[in-house]
This record gives structure tokens, sequence and C-alpha cells, in this order.
């Protein structure tokens, strides 16, 4: 998995002309506005309030946002930090995007449990996509923002890497309402989901329960909603991160 970012210091000031900026009050609170923004089209948000940290912001996006992207930071003399993002391919992108509205509304017809919900989004991507032995093999080498890195590779061509199976489970998630993000560690250069249930912090692994070589319409579930303390035991990442990102966008665990 790759991810580009991108800043530049600029010691002018924006003319007054310029667009008003929000207010963001700190990296977390930048993301989810950057994300508000990109959902509305919008890719390039200025914001002001504080000097935001790179690296948060970008991993922040990432896990909410299910698109591969690249991004720009600009920050201005004034305090006034201008952030762009670029989509890899959008076209290709936002098919898969369209591709799983429709997916997961008839995936889940008749289920209302948030849990028989997810089982089936995670049933239906285990079954009808195809880990890519060979992207992965190549490593470093590959683009991160080819499509087996992409929803579009999970959903479109049916062959993908961890980070097509979780961007595209995002994606099936969001279509039906449900409350799911992309984990990622590149300790690991692996990427997977966690959800909130009641509260409670879940994770779903479909990469880890897509048998290879694939078994056709055979699902694992021995990564389906475990707790942390059952997922570290395979998995490394930055716990305190990613519950502080659900906890600002789907608010404090009581």
């Amino acid at each position: 998995m790759k991810r580009w970012l991108c800043v530049w210091l600029l010691a002018g000031l924006l003319t007054s002309c310029s667009p008003m900026a929000e207010t963001a009050t700190n990296s977390m609170d930048a993301a989810l506005r950057t994300v508000d923004a990109l959902v509305s089209g919008e890719h390039t948000i200025r914001l002001r309030g504080a000097e935001y940290d790179g690296d948060t912001l970008y991993q922040a996006v990432e896990s909410i946002w299910p698109y591969a992207f690249t991004m720009g930071m600009t920050v201005y003399g004034n305090g006034m930090t201008e952030i762009s993002v670029e989509v890899a391919d959008p076209a290709r992108q936002e098919q898969a995007a369209t591709l799983a509205q429709a997916i997961a509304i008839q995936a889940t017809e008749g289920l209302t449990d948030a849990r028989a919900q997810l089982r089936a989004l995670h049933d239906y991507l285990v079954r009808n996509c195809v880990y890519d032995t060979e992207t992965a093999a190549a490593g470093s080498a590959v683009d991160g923002a080819s499509p087996p890195f992409t929803a579009y590779g999970a959903l479109v061509d049916g062959k993908a890497v961890c980070a097509g199976y979780a961007r595209a489970f995002v994606l099936l998630c969001q279509a039906v309402g449900l409350d799911a993000i992309y984990v990622a560690d590149t300790g690991m250069n692996h990427g997977w989901n966690a959800v909130r249930l009641d509260g409670q912090t879940y994770f779903i692994d479909c990469t880890f329960d897509d048998p290879v070589p694939d078994q056709g319409q055979y699902v694992s579930d021995d990564y389906f909603l475990l707790s942390t303390e059952q997922l570290e035991t395979t998995h490394v990442w930055d716990q305190a991160f990613y519950e502080d990102v659900m906890d600002a966008k789907w608010g404090v665990k009581p």
C-alpha cells in the first residue's frame, strides 16, 4: 500500500478575494471537514485554526473516504491551510461506487440486523473477489493506486489485494447506512476494516477470510467481527489512532 503527501510552506498571504476558510481545531477535525467537502464534490478545501499534521490528516481521510487518492497541503503565512485531493482514475472509482450501491442493497435485502447485513456484505465480497497474488508479489514495484488497490478491482474486476477488499467493504457498508472504516498498517503491509456495533469496536478482514488459492463459494468467518483482543493476536495497527477516528466520526463510545 502506497500513499503520497506533499506539503509546501508559503510565507505569503492569500489575496483578499480568496474564499472564506472553515475553522478546524485539529488534524482529525480537518480530516472530517475534508471528507465532507469530498462527498459534496469539492476537491480543494481551505481551513484555518491550527497547524495540521499531514500524516494524521491523510491517514484519517483515507480511513473514512474509500478511494485511492493523493493529497497536497499548502500552508500559507496567514495561518490558512489549503488541502487538495486528486482521485486516481476517478471514472473507474465512481463506477465502483455506483456498483456498490446496487450490490449492497441486493445483498442485504430483507435483513434488518446490522450483524446480518455486515455478514452478507462480507460474504459477497469473499465469494466474488479473488486475491491478486501477482500484484501482491510485485510489492512496491506496483502503483498503489492501480485497480487491485481500489474498490474497482474488488467489485468490477473481481481481483484485488487487501486495500481493494477493504475499500470495497467500506463502500458496500456506506451504501446501506452501516458504519465502517478502512484500517491500514504499513508494517504489516495490510488493510482491513473496523466497525462500531452498540458502541463497541469490531474488526472484519475480508482478505484473510478469502482462501488462497480461491475456493469459489467457500467463505471463512475466522476474521469476521473480532474484538480488539482477538485481532491483536495476528494483526498490528495503531489502535489509539483508529479509535480516535471512529470517536470523531460516530461519537465517543459510552
